[in-house]
């Protein structure tokens, strides 16, 4: 039996939502929605209410409004606490949880608070120090999911027939490729500016690889991929590589898209595991833009391009996911933030885009990741070691809820030079630990 009766004064598209992804997503139930009390009392199997007051003695969450809404409004958070789980809409100490877990679901997977005005970034992000998750301290904690967890717990102690589905842990190593190379395929004058800047510098080092590289045959430091694709096999991780091919610009850097070499890599790499467009910076408030690159990808690959990342993770809701609708990506793994570690929609695991604007769910679907390599270097200055604690506690949590760990990698971040000295060694520790976690699942 994997099927509950749930009844609710009200219905909305924000429920369903929630409800399809909660049950259906994470604990894999199917359900009914019914608005008779009548037959809500006289069914004999698995159910619920949802409401502002119980019916009987059954299992009841009290509701608040946000679900039955169709405004996008400042909300009024309160918190409750229940073991693991912290959540907002605090409720009656009868309901059986102090908590809405619908709405702080909904709130937090419909990025909600990202619609409402706020004070962007340089780069016209969202900040993460805005998000409420990390204001309460939840934001590296896979809160949904533990939510999920949770509702388990309560349905199969009052039906004990139940089956649920059995979430496990997988690891997912994306990479960004912003740079394919740090010296090769760049052309003569831009290494030419390269040898004068590292000597106005008096960076030797630099001036004695890029000599290595160019005329020795030494490999290029940002050439790992190689090394990844082993480490990760060895693992038994999943990969995903997004490619940066829009035109050079200030914060857009790449190697041509045009470049033999460059295009070579590219199908080498498409040949082995799957790949998406990593739009660039200035593409972000173009469709066409957008669309360019995405071709460009699909020309090099001869496949159909599907995915996407943005550079920078340069997104804003919902006009950035309305657009990749529009040019026909279907999904996206830009969801988290470049300053703050975590879940920026507060779960581990895929879900299905909710447009507040039109309130209407989408089938576009977005993939979270856990940790970005740069977050942790760039934005915490942190070092090897507290990274790599860092990044452990993360798969703990995503371990204890059953999800999928997606890291975010750069080719650049494994060549063991300058900050990145020591981070091989948090590779290879994230991928071996990984690999001990998913084999004992089996």
């Amino acid at each position: 039996m994997n099927k509950l009766l749930i009844y609710t004064q009200r219905t909305s598209p924000r429920l369903t939502y929630i409800l399809d992804f909660i049950l259906g997503d994470l604990l894999g139930l199917t359900y009914d929605l019914t608005q008779d009390k009548n037959k809500f009392n006289e069914h004999t199997g698995a159910k619920f209410s949802y409401a502002r007051a119980p019916i009987a003695d059954e299992i009841w969450f009290e509701s608040v409004e946000l679900l039955f809404e169709t405004t996008i409004t400042l909300q009024p958070i309160s918190y409750a606490e229940r073991g693991k789980m912290l959540g907002f809409y605090q409720v009656s100490e009868k309901s059986h949880l102090p908590f809405d877990l619908l709405a702080s679901s909904f709130l937090m997977l419909s990025l909600y608070n990202e619609y409402l005005p706020n004070k962007k970034d340089k780069y016209d992000r969202y900040r993460g120090s805005q998000s409420l998750n990390y204001k309460l301290g939840i934001l590296e904690k896979p809160m949904i999911n533990y939510y999920a967890l949770g509702l388990k717990k309560i349905l199969e102690a009052r039906y004990p027939p139940l089956v649920f589905k059995e979430n496990k842990f997988e690891y997912i190593a994306t990479f960004d490729i912003d740079m394919a190379y740090s010296y090769r395929e760049k052309g003569m004058r831009v290494n030419m500016g390269g040898f004068v800047r590292s000597l106005i510098m008096s960076d030797f080092g630099d001036i004695r690889n890029r000599y290595k590289v160019l005329f020795r045959g030494k490999r290029d430091p940002f050439d790992t991929f190689d090394y990844v694709f082993k480490v990760c096999k060895d693992a038994g991780a999943k990969t995903m590589f997004f490619f940066l091919l829009g035109n050079r610009s200030k914060l857009d850097k790449n190697i041509s898209h045009h470049n033999e070499n460059f295009r070579r890599l590219i199908k080498k790499v498409a040949e082995k595991t799957e790949t998406g467009i990593h739009l660039s910076f200035v593409s972000h408030v173009s469709n066409e833009l957008m669309q360019t690159e995405v071709q460009r990808l699909e020309e090099i690959t001869g496949k159909k391009v599907t995915a996407n990342r943005f550079h920078y993770l340069r997104f804003l809701a919902p006009i950035s996911y309305l657009r990749l609708i529009k040019i026909g990506i279907k999904e996206d793994y830009s969801m988290g933030f470049p300053a703050r570690l975590g879940f920026r929609a507060g779960t581990c695991t895929p879900f299905k885009y909710f447009d507040l604007v039109s309130n209407e769910a989408t089938e576009f679907k977005i993939h979270p990741f856990a940790f970005m390599d740069t977050t942790l270097t760039h934005y915490n200055r942190l070092n090897p070691e507290e990274s790599k604690e860092k990044i452990l506690t993360l798969m703990k949590y995503v371990k204890e809820v059953g999800g999928p760990f997606v890291a975010l990698w750069h080719n650049s971040s494994l060549t063991e030079t300058g900050q990145w000295v020591g981070w091989r060694d948090i590779f290879e520790t994230v991928a071996r630990d990984a690999a001990a976690i998913m084999k004992q699942q089996q």
